[in-house]
């Protein structure tokens, strides 16, 4: 009879500690399963539009970006000056950069950058095929000479 008491006493012991034990892995998933550390979330920078209003040049070839959103391109090594440059309109929302360029034909060409670096005088951004411009501000005193 003992025995049987003693196994009875073991096989409740048992029970319950299996009960806790997964009362505990169920309640606490944390203390059984390890802390993963989650990458840093890298957020796109934002640029003051701003910034680009006015005249930029890389080499020969000129912008002049507007207030209101529109802009001209022109190339001095073409021969092509400001007045007969090709007029587009432009964004820029976060460091997306979007060029829109009218066709002469009918309908509109986006052409896609993505901003790198814009300050007061220097401008830098590139496209999906790793093709990089760095432009610099010209001020209106330089364009007359």
């Amino acid at each position: 009879m003992k025995k049987k008491v003693l196994i009875a006493i073991i096989a409740i012991l048992a029970a319950a500690g299996a009960a806790v034990a997964a009362y505990y892995i169920w309640f606490h998933k944390d203390w059984v399963e390890p802390e993963v550390d989650e990458p840093e979330v890298f957020h796109d920078l934002e640029f003051d539009a701003d910034l680009l209003i006015g005249v930029w040049r890389e080499g020969e070839n000129y912008y002049r970006y507007n207030d209101d959103g529109t802009a001209v391109n022109w190339d001095l090594s073409d021969d092509v000056m400001e007045d007969e440059g090709s007029e587009l309109t432009w964004t820029l929302e976060g460091d997306m950069f979007t060029h829109y360029y009218k066709m002469e034909i009918g309908g509109v060409i986006p052409k896609a950058f993505k901003m790198e670096y814009l300050e007061i005088d220097t401008m830098k951004y590139g496209d999906e095929y790793g093709v990089n411009h760095t432009f610099s501000k010209v001020e209106e005193l330089q364009l007359i000479q």
